[in-house]
C-alpha cells in the first residue's frame, strides 16, 4: 500500500497537469458585429442593420451557414471561427423589375468575405449599392395649360415602360441604358411627336432626370438631362 498511494498521488497529478494544458474555450466567441445601410437611402431608423436588407452567410465551401430575412437581422452574430462570406441585399433580387406596375424599384446587393477566429470580433461596415439606376421626368411649368395630353416612354433591354411627370421607373445596368421619347396633343388638338432618343452613358445607383423646357416659342423644344445620384446632390446638366 505504501508504494500503490505514491503511484496513484502521481497519476492524479499528471491528469491534472494535462488537464491544464487543455485550452478553455467556454465562453470564446467569434462575434461578428454588423453596421449595414443601402447607400445613398436615408434611414428613418437608428437600427446597425437597414430594415430593408437580408443577410445570408456561407461557409469556406459556399453552403449557407447562417440565413437572416430582412428585418430580422441581428447586429451581432455568433460564428465559428473560419472563412466566410457574408452577403447583405434587398429581397427584390428577381422580382425589381416587375413591381410598381412595371416601373420598378431599387435593388441593392453586396459581399464580402471575411475571417474569424476563436475569442475574436470583427466589425463589418458596409454601404450596399444599388444594382440598378432609375430615370425620372421633369415636366415645365404651365405644361398642362398648353397640352391636353402626353405620353412619356422610356425602352431600355427589351422593357418599355411610361412614366407621368415626376414619376420614376428603374432600369437594368447590364441593358446598356435606355431610349425616352415625349408624344404631346396640345390644346388646340395639334400632335407634337418627337424621335426617340438613346442615352447609353448610364452608372447604378444614380437618378437619371429627364427635365424638358420651352424653347423660345413656348413649345416643348428644349431638353436637359440633370444627372445625380439618388440623394440628389450636384447636378450635372448636358445640353442636347
Amino acid at each position: 500500500m505504501k508504494h500503490i498511494f505514491p503511484l496513484l498521488s502521481a497519476v492524479i497529478l499528471m491528469i491534472s497537469c494535462q488537464q491544464n494544458d487543455i485550452p478553455n474555450i467556454a465562453g470564446r466567441e467569434c462575434i461578428l458585429e454588423l453596421d449595414l445601410a443601402c447607400a445613398n437611402k436615408p434611414s428613418a431608423t437608428t437600427r446597425a442593420v437597414e430594415a430593408d436588407l437580408a443577410v445570408t452567410i456561407l461557409d469556406a465551401d459556399g453552403k449557407t451557414y447562417k440565413f437572416y430575412h430582412a428585418g430580422n437581422v441581428p447586429d451581432k452574430i455568433v460564428l465559428e471561427p473560419g472563412t466566410f462570406t457574408v452577403r447583405a441585399y434587398t429581397d427584390n433580387q428577381d422580382s425589381w423589375k416587375t413591381v410598381n406596375g412595371g416601373k420598378g424599384e431599387p435593388c441593392y446587393y453586396a459581399e464580402k468575405n471575411i475571417v474569424m477566429e476563436y475569442d475574436s470580433r470583427h466589425k463589418l461596415s458596409m454601404e450596399v449599392p444599388m444594382l440598378n439606376y432609375a430615370v425620372s421626368l421633369k415636366l415645365p411649368e404651365l405644361f398642362h395649360e398648353l397640352f391636353s395630353s402626353y405620353t412619356f416612354t422610356l425602352n431600355s433591354g427589351e422593357r418599355e415602360v411610361t412614366i407621368n411627370d415626376e414619376e420614376k421607373a428603374y432600369f437594368d445596368i447590364a441593358d446598356e441604358g435606355f431610349s425616352y421619347a415625349l408624344s404631346t396633343i396640345n390644346t388646340d388638338g395639334v400632335s407634337h411627336g418627337h424621335s426617340a432618343i438613346n442615352f447609353t452613358d448610364v452608372e447604378s445607383g444614380k437618378l437619371y432626370l429627364l427635365k424638358y423646357s420651352y424653347d423660345s416659342d413656348a413649345t416643348s423644344g428644349g431638353i436637359d438631362i440633370e444627372i445625380s445620384d439618388d440623394m440628389g446632390t450636384d447636378d450635372t446638366i448636358v445640353d442636347l
